[in-house]
């Protein structure tokens, strides 16, 4: 065995959406996406953030890849605005055409520069093909002359190329809620939806793959009789990772750097995660940290309690800006917060309007969820073990 020691962060990454072969459990959900979408089913997919939504779906748009499937994906939360989407949306569907792909990178590059006569004779085609809106994958900045008549392109596109090349294209939307944010920033919401469902219903070709990270702004998307994306597809919900697959998975990672982990303090880290997939790799990661400084390859509880520790401390920043985003909601905010996080009575000493208004606040803010009409969860069990020990006059 070598005596070099595998980094924490590459056995127990955190940050970036997990590669297909590294995820732990998650095989029949992943299969079970793949399944309806290749069968022309439309999905909905929403949960709390880094709870392993964008992983699953990357590792289905792989699989479907591999089973020769035409794939194109756009995270509304990178965009700024409709133009924005029509170039990300035009540009991730001619991927799936490769020497299109290329011309475009090409004239892109070029910019006024493009005289190549092959070139200039390809993009001709390619108009002549797609229609002449296509011009937007070939010149940076032109849907902002006109988002609404590039934008509707952009959503026919998938099923023109799905329709020419005899392929299934499977087009996914990540953090779709941001269709419906309060800055409207691809227009107003009810609309953009109604010109979607006119679009989709008539793309026989194209599945659709909808992930949200704000659960109630997705239901209110596609639940509602009234709203235009109602019944659109199914929701598909993401079951915790069982901990007999954490306990496979935790196990097989450490055996990599040639460590092993006693029972009780294998058993020990995976409840403190308490399901969260991104909570749980990070107190593994410190864990495994925590073997390095000490350099021992046998991982004991008290190298978990180091890794618990070094895993809340490293979230401090971004609880401590949470908790000032809290505070903004709001007078009666970080109180109503602070109870949620210790399982405390939520309206005591408060206005039952105000008491359900800041619940509501802290929703919309992505900070708590409502599991049941009676109970309220902050999401990141970081965050709320943060909150749970604040001094507040509960």
């Amino acid at each position: 065995m070598s005596n070099k020691r595998r980094g924490s962060g590459e056995l127990f990454p955190t940050d970036t959406p997990i590669p297909p072969e590294r995820m732990f459990g998650r095989e029949q959900e992943i299969a079970g996406v793949v399944r309806s979408l290749a069968g022309g089913g439309n999905l909905i997919i929403a949960g709390p953030r880094r709870t392993g939504k964008t992983s699953v779906c990357d590792a289905a748009l792989e699989r479907l890849r591999d089973e020769g499937c035409y794939v194109a994906a756009v995270d509304l939360f990178r965009l700024a605005d409709a133009a924005d989407l029509a170039e990300a949306l035009v540009l991730a569907t001619i991927a799936n055409r490769g020497p299109l792909a290329r011309l475009a990178h090409t004239a892109r590059r070029a910019g006024r520069r493009l005289a190549d006569a092959a070139v200039l004779t390809a993009t001709a085609r390619a108009h002549a093909e797609l229609g002449e809106d296509l011009e937007i994958a070939f010149r940076p900045g032109l849907a902002s002359e006109d988002p609404d008549r590039y934008l509707t392109y952009a959503l026919e596109l998938p099923q023109r190329i799905a329709g020419a090349d005899g392929r299934r294209l499977v087009l996914f939307f990540d953090e779709f809620q941001e269709i419906s944010a309060v800055r409207r920033p691809f227009g107003d919401p009810d609309r953009l939806t109604k010109r979607m469902r006119a679009i989709f219903q008539r793309s026989p070709g194209v599945s659709f793959l909808f992930a949200g990270s704000v659960e109630h702004l997705m239901r209110d998307l596609f639940a509602p009789t009234e709203r235009a994306l109602s019944q659109f597809g199914t929701f598909h919900p993401l079951p915790p990772i069982p901990p007999e697959d954490w306990e496979q998975g935790i196990t097989g990672r450490l055996a990599e750097d040639g460590c092993k982990i006693e029972s009780a303090a294998l058993e020990r880290l995976i409840a403190s995660g308490q399901g969260h997939p991104r909570v749980t790799m990070l107190i593994a990661r410190w864990t495994h940290e925590s073997s390095l400084i000490e350099a021992t390859r046998q991982i004991t509880d008290t190298h978990v309690s180091a890794g618990i520790r070094a895993a809340q401390l490293s979230d401090l920043p971004k609880h401590e800006q949470t908790l000032a985003r809290i505070r903004s909601l709001g007078r009666h905010a970080q109180r109503v917060a602070v109870r949620v996080a210790r399982g405390s009575q939520l309206s005591r000493g408060l206005n039952s309007k105000i008491a359900s208004d800041t619940l509501h606040a802290l929703r919309d803010a992505g900070i708590i969820e409502q599991h049941t009409p009676r109970q309220w969860q902050v999401t990141d069990p970081l965050l709320r073990n943060f909150l749970a020990d604040l001094d507040h006059d509960d």
